[in-house]
């Protein structure tokens, strides 16, 4: 916002009209957008988009240097890789994330506004900018991974992992083992922790580890109490929840 590069659009449909323009707007190479007043939600049940799409907002994201052009910043990125050491997530007691907890009959998914994007799409989907956080239930670290989330009802969704992602890896072996898989999904989150969700990091490598390497200090998590899995203490929106 303070560049110049984001816009604000206000009572824009979720049917249809969100994904085109945001389809539009990165075609063009345009600025991200921030969607509020969505038609049938009210104010400040907000969507922001494109956050990422642009290479300079990739720099802010991973915090480069503004000046550096595109090799530069590879060259950058390159000289950070190499000297990669993990800094674990730091446990902490409460989070912004805490502030607003709905369980059992409260849960209601619908209240929070998912976009159908495309046409042809199957439903809505409130993913694929989202991180994922799963458990190796042999190894125990732990995964964050960006996949196609669909909602189905005010307390369903269901999540697409193609073949050999570490998620799906993940699950495959918790249902091997006869037990449904613990997953958390983080939607608006810090966008490093989004950005590092997408990466094809090697196997066993946790991308909250990473985060923290990336950002000079750890990330803040709160162990969430139905999957004991780290969440991040920031998100904006979390669900907790299994996979059968």
């Amino acid at each position: 916002e303070d560049k110049g590069d984001l816009a604000l659009v206000e009572g824009a449909d979720w049917n249809l009209e969100i994904g085109a323009l945001n389809e539009i707007m990165a075609e063009r190479k345009g600025p991200a957008l921030l969607f509020d007043k969505i038609k049938d939600y009210p104010k400040g049940y907000r969507i922001a988009t494109n956050v990422l799409y642009r290479d300079t907002f990739q720099k802010i994201a991973f915090g480069m240097p503004d000046e550096l052009d595109n090799i530069q910043a590879i060259r950058y990125w390159m000289d950070k890789l190499k000297q990669y050491a993990p800094v674990p997530p730091r446990v902490v007691d409460s989070g912004p994330v805490l502030e607003n907890v709905l369980e059992g009959g409260d849960i209601d998914i619908l209240r929070f506004p998912a976009p159908k994007w495309h046409e042809l799409d199957g439903g809505r989907y409130i993913g694929t900018g989202v991180a994922t956080i799963t458990r190796d239930p042999n190894e125990g670290w732990v995964n964050v991974g960006t996949y196609r989330v669909m909602v189905h009802d005010k307390e369903t969704l269901s999540f697409y992992a193609s073949p050999g992602k570490h998620a799906l890896i993940m699950r495959e072996k918790y249902w091997a083992q006869g037990k449904d898989c613990p997953v958390v999904m983080c939607f608006g989150q810090q966008p490093l922790i989004f950005g590092c969700a997408t990466l094809g990091l090697p196997w066993g490598v946790p991308e909250l580890d990473f985060v923290g390497y990336i950002q000079n200090k750890p990330v803040d998590v709160v162990i969430g109490k139905e999957t004991g899995l780290p969440i991040p203490a920031n998100a904006e929106l979390v669900i907790e929840g299994f996979s059968p």
